[in-house]
C-alpha cells in the first residue's frame, strides 16, 4: 500500500513539473506574473492564427503570418481584434517597452506650403533593449537572434524589413520552441497592434 502511495506521489510530481512552461526559462528576464500574463497572450495570439489560417498547424501558420506581415497582405483588423484588447492592454503595460523618438536629426525639414507647421514625428513603441538582450540568450534560431540584435541597434527599423531575418532563417522545427514563437508574438504581433493603437 506505500508502494502504491509513493508511485501516486512521484507521478503526480512528474505531471504537475511536465506541465511547466519553456517560458519560464524568461524567469531571469521577468517575475512570474509577467511570465503568466505573456503565456496568455501567446496562446491568444495562437489562436488568433489558429482561426486565420484554419486547417495549418501551428508552426505552418507562423511562417505563412511572416510571409504575409512582410508583404502587407494582413489587415488592420486583423492586430486590432476587440476579443484581444484586455491582452494587449496587460501586455503594454508591462515592462519590458520603451516609446522610441523617430528623430529628424540629419533628415531635410519637411516644409508646408500651407504655412502651418510640420507635424511632429510620433514615438515608436519597441520592447527594450534589455529585454531584447535577455531574449537573444534564450531563443535558439539564428534569425530570431538577428531580429532581436539589428532592433536593439536600429529600433524604428520597419517591422516588415526585420521581420525578414525570422522568416529566412526558420523553419517548422525552429517554431516547435515557445520562447522562439513568444519573439514573433511580442516583437511583430503585439508591437505592431500596440503600434496601431496609438
Amino acid at each position: 500500500m506505500k508502494k502504491l502511495l509513493l508511485v501516486l506521489i512521484l507521478i503526480s510530481f512528474s505531471s504537475c513539473s511536465s506541465q511547466k512552461t519553456k517560458l519560464n526559462g524568461l524567469k531571469t528576464c521577468l517575475k512570474k506574473e509577467d511570465i503568466t500574463i505573456l503565456e496568455k497572450g501567446l496562446a491568444d495570439f495562437e489562436s488568433r492564427l489558429g482561426n486565420k489560417y484554419n486547417g495549418m498547424d501551428k508552426e505552418e501558420s507562423y511562417i505563412q503570418f511572416l510571409s504575409e506581415f512582410i508583404n502587407n497582405d494582413i489587415s488592420s483588423a486583423f492586430f486590432l481584434n476587440p476579443e484581444m484588447e484586455s491582452t494587449r492592454k496587460k501586455i503594454k503595460e508591462l515592462g519590458i517597452w520603451t516609446m522610441t523618438v523617430v528623430s529628424d536629426e540629419g533628415m531635410e525639414a519637411e516644409i508646408r506650403l500651407d504655412g502651418l507647421e510640420p507635424e511632429k514625428s510620433v514615438g515608436i513603441l519597441t520592447l527594450t533593449n534589455e529585454f531584447q538582450n535577455c531574449l537573444i540568450d534564450k531563443v535558439s534560431n539564428d534569425g530570431i537572434k538577428n531580429f532581436l540584435a539589428v532592433r536593439t541597434k536600429v529600433p524604428n527599423l520597419s517591422s516588415g524589413l526585420t521581420a525578414k531575418y525570422i522568416l529566412d532563417g526558420i523553419d517548422e522545427k525552429d517554431l516547435k520552441d515557445e520562447t522562439n514563437r513568444l519573439v514573433i508574438a511580442l516583437g511583430i504581433y503585439y508591437e505592431f497592434s500596440l503600434n496601431l493603437e496609438k
